[in-house]
């Protein structure tokens, strides 16, 4: 049986989730010029998702270094224009929910460029067509690999992943050790080509600190030379005033050997339509950020849920506290996800996750199924 929730309480379980400025959801715009001159809008938002893995319970070695590593990683990206969500330590249901939750959240706006940086253990099976990304309780493949299997987010569930976004340009980094066959592996030019009108065309790229079988070291290169790229501008090869993910691919790959024994990975998705642009950073001269006008003061900064149920009369809980009988409708409510779900006797209970956005309005309506008699 479920504990009634007071309503004072449920109010301020609402007050206590994640909020988002809006900043955030208006963006920096991003805009660079060709070597002809020619204005180039790119991105209306960026935003970026850092995770780092320094403490693991079930049998790899600890990297005690990745959590400070990352702090340069989030201020470089800050000062890019990104809007960053940092994670760290995750288990392997906690890794999963975050790059779903960050997907759901800014990867269907084809405006977006979207940013995945992840620094811990990385492993490759089946000859190197298999790759995973390592969580802090995933256990040693050698030992279990069904419970390594369990816990580990392969890299066939980024692809997807990367896939299903309408996000124009997405970039994965990697401070960790892949087979460059789980992604379209390629050799770099010498000369990365010029920013044009077929750079703005869809991307999804991959850059890992290594290949399989290297090791990753207890103090990262690979993290410090990306961050080295943009603060400083050295990932700007051709002085055009930005960086390309191609740029950045070249660099690291030239920069990183001669410090370990690592040779990063560079390619794009299996994919033609999502292979032909590039990411871009800014890294000044003619590249041009658009920051935008403040939101007015009467902006509203929170939204509204409307919760009908079919049939009407079933008991609604909000994030498992209850709220009241459908149809009923909360405001004054901060952006979040959360999970509506109806009971009713004599049906089954529903459920249904929706996002709460500032100045709007969100229904949703719950049909319930009769339980046979």
């Amino acid at each position: 049986m479920r504990k009634k929730i007071p309503w004072i309480l449920l109010i301020f379980l609402f007050v206590s989730l994640p909020t988002y400025s809006m900043a955030v959801e208006r963006g920096i715009k991003v805009s660079v010029k060709t070597r002809s001159g020619e204005l180039l809008p790119l991105y209306e938002n960026s935003f970026a998702l850092v995770i780092g893995i320094s403490e693991y319970s079930a049998g790899w070695p600890n990297l005690p270094n990745v959590s400070r590593e990352l702090d340069p990683v989030v201020e470089a990206l800050k000062a890019q224009g990104f809007q960053v969500v940092r994670k760290d330590n995750l288990s392997g249901k906690e890794l999963e929910r975050a790059f779903d939750d960050f997907i759901d959240r800014y990867g269907y706006d084809a405006k977006n460029r979207l940013l995945f940086y992840f620094s811990g253990h990385g492993y490759t099976m089946r000859g190197g067509s298999k790759g995973y990304l390592v969580p802090s309780d995933a256990p040693d493949p050698r030992v279990d690999e069904k419970g390594f299997l369990r816990k580990s987010l392969s890299m066939d569930r980024i692809l997807a992943w990367s896939r299903d976004m309408y996000a124009k340009h997405a970039i994965f980094l990697f401070d960790s050790c892949f087979s460059g066959t789980i992604f379209k592996a390629k050799d770099l030019p010498e000369v990365p080509p010029d920013i044009s009108a077929m750079t703005a065309l869809p991307v999804r790229q991959f850059l890992t600190a290594g290949d399989a079988g290297e090791s990753v070291p207890a103090k990262s290169t690979f993290t410090p030379a990306f961050v080295d790229a943009l603060k400083y501008g050295l990932g700007d090869l051709d002085k055009d005033g930005y960086i390309s993910g191609t740029e950045l691919g070249v660099y690291l790959r030239k920069e990183v050997p001669k410090h370990e024994r690592q040779t990063p990975q560079f390619g794009k998705i299996r994919d033609y339509e999502l292979s032909r642009g590039d990411f871009v950073f800014v890294a000044g001269g003619s590249a041009v950020i658009t920051r935008p006008e403040p939101p007015p003061a009467t902006e509203p900064l929170t939204g509204s849920l409307n919760v009908e149920t079919r049939p009407s009369g079933a008991m609604v809980y909000v994030n498992d506290g209850r709220v009241d009988v459908a149809p009923v409708k909360l405001s004054g409510l901060n952006s979040a996800k959360v999970t509506v779900r109806a009971e009713l006797k004599g049906y089954r209970d529903q459920e249904e996750q929706v996002w709460i956005r500032a100045g709007k309005e969100t229904k949703v309506t719950l049909y319930l199924d009769r339980i046979p008699t």
